[in-house]
């Protein structure tokens, strides 16, 4: 994911006090029987000194393990971040000081941050322990959406709470989505009634592309666009998107999957960590078809699902099926296949099918010791067991959000129906339907 300007000013830059977190531990219900210890290992990403840096205490975009020793990167990503702060309201609902003081800081960070409109960059490096962009900087939509979404659940947990620290941090949460409105408008391009992808600080433009697929994860922008603009943004941004979806023989049978443009797992589900897509989508079979035929090639090799991720050479490539990926079977480009797959996927597959996920997820720890590191669960593992010393924190933030899915959808609820979004919401995905069924097989 990704998609950057000039900066806004900023005049408040003192960082609160803070204190370290060094043990994570949420409600007894997000831990599932039988993989309560290998899920609080990923949790553990999160802890200060191991994927969260003790100076400025916002989470690495990745880190390097060799052993006990850690190298950890020198930026972030606004979408790390973002699902951070999902961690962070699950402590706080456990009873943990710690992460209100936490979510005090984080925010800090963010009001700080350059943005572009008021929205954020994709990437930010550390510097001076605050957030600092280079030339390149974009402000990408689906980075940005991720982030307004998570910090419409901030405000949805805790706006009008008991406790006056939530109530205040709920509504600095609050302004910072409101400073993003024109920044949302701008993004849209009446003439060609989509959403522009973002905005280059490098060429002061915007990015030369459109966010038009409904199947991909990107879909969260033109959603978010429409219900923050209260309409100046129309609907038609999003129900003008296309949608295909294709025929694949899967044992003895026709189904026919949504395609994403990859073909890579976390396209299709990354938007459910937010949004109660099973309910929201007229026939949510599409969804899970895609997921089957994910499962079906997983079991051929003995890996997880594939998507984009790090490749056991620590490098990262955008991991797709040429069998669920529209720009293989309707526009025949080549995609990026292998037979390497990422641990953070059978998480998101805990959104569909909660049994069959936990099994394969033991499995996968019982026949691989190896993907186990001291930051959480490596990256990237190949059919020949080899395994990347990466470990990413934007596909950790996805693994232990999806067994928080439930109560982050939640509060993005509970703020939709408040400010009278969900009704709107709801008409969009109404319009979550293919307009073109490929019958080729691949």
């Amino acid at each position: 994911m990704g998609c950057g300007g000039s900066s806004d000013s900023q005049t408040s830059t003192q960082l609160p006090s803070h204190t370290t977190i060094t043990a994570i531990e949420l409600a007894p219900h997000v831990y599932p029987a039988g993989f309560e210890r290998s899920l609080q290992d990923n949790i553990d990403y999160f802890l200060d000194g191991i994927g969260v840096s003790s100076s400025t205490h916002l989470p690495y975009d990745h880190v390097l393990v060799n052993g006990e020793n850690i190298a950890v990167s020198s930026y972030t990503n606004i979408s790390t971040i973002a699902l951070y702060i999902n961690v962070l309201i699950e402590m706080v609902e456990a009873n943990d000081e710690k992460a209100i003081t936490r979510l005090e800081r984080v925010l800090t960070q963010l009001e700080a941050a350059p943005k572009w409109r008021g929205l954020f960059y994709w990437l930010y490096q550390f510097e001076n322990q605050k957030l600092a962009i280079n030339q390149d900087a974009t402000a990408s939509a689906v980075d940005n959406a991720i982030t307004s979404f998570t910090l419409a659940g901030l405000v949805g947990a805790f706006e009008n709470h008991s406790n006056e620290r939530l109530n205040a941090i709920a509504a600095r949460a609050e302004q910072l989505l409101t400073a993003q409105q024109s920044g949302w408008e701008a993004l849209y391009d009446s003439t060609r009634g989509l959403l522009r992808a973002g905005w280059s600080n490098k060429s002061n433009d915007f990015l030369g592309y459109y966010i038009d697929r409904k199947a991909n994860e990107s879909r969260l922008a033109p959603l978010w666009a429409v219900l923050v603009s209260e309409g100046r943004v129309p609907t038609t941004v999003f129900e003008d998107m296309w949608l295909m979806t294709g025929n694949v023989e899967l044992n003895g049978k026709t189904v026919n999957p949504l395609l994403t443009w990859d073909g890579s797992y976390f396209q299709a589900m990354l938007p459910a960590l937010w949004l109660d897509e099973a309910s929201l989508i007229p026939d949510y079979q599409i969804v899970t078809d895609f997921s089957r035929i994910h499962a079906t090639y997983a079991d051929k090799y003995s890996i997880p699902f594939v998507s984009a991720s790090a490749t056991v050479a620590d490098g990262y490539a955008a991991y797709g099926l040429e069998s669920v990926s529209e720009s293989y079977r309707k526009f025949g480009n080549s995609i990026e296949t292998g037979t390497t797959g990422s641990p953070h996927t059978l998480a998101l597959y805990y959104m569909i099918n909660e049994t069959d996920a936990l099994n394969r997820l033991n499995k996968l720890k019982q026949d691989n010791p190896q993907i186990e590191t001291s930051a959480g669960w490596v990256d990237a593992i190949n059919d020949q067991g080899e395994v990347s010393r990466k470990v990413i924190g934007l596909d950790q933030g996805m693994f232990v959000g999806a067994f928080i899915a439930e109560s982050i959808r939640g509060n993005v609820h509970r703020y939709l129906a408040s400010r009278n979004y969900q009704a709107t919401l709801e008409l969009m995905y109404d319009d979550f339907v293919a307009d073109e069924n490929l019958s080729a097989t691949p």
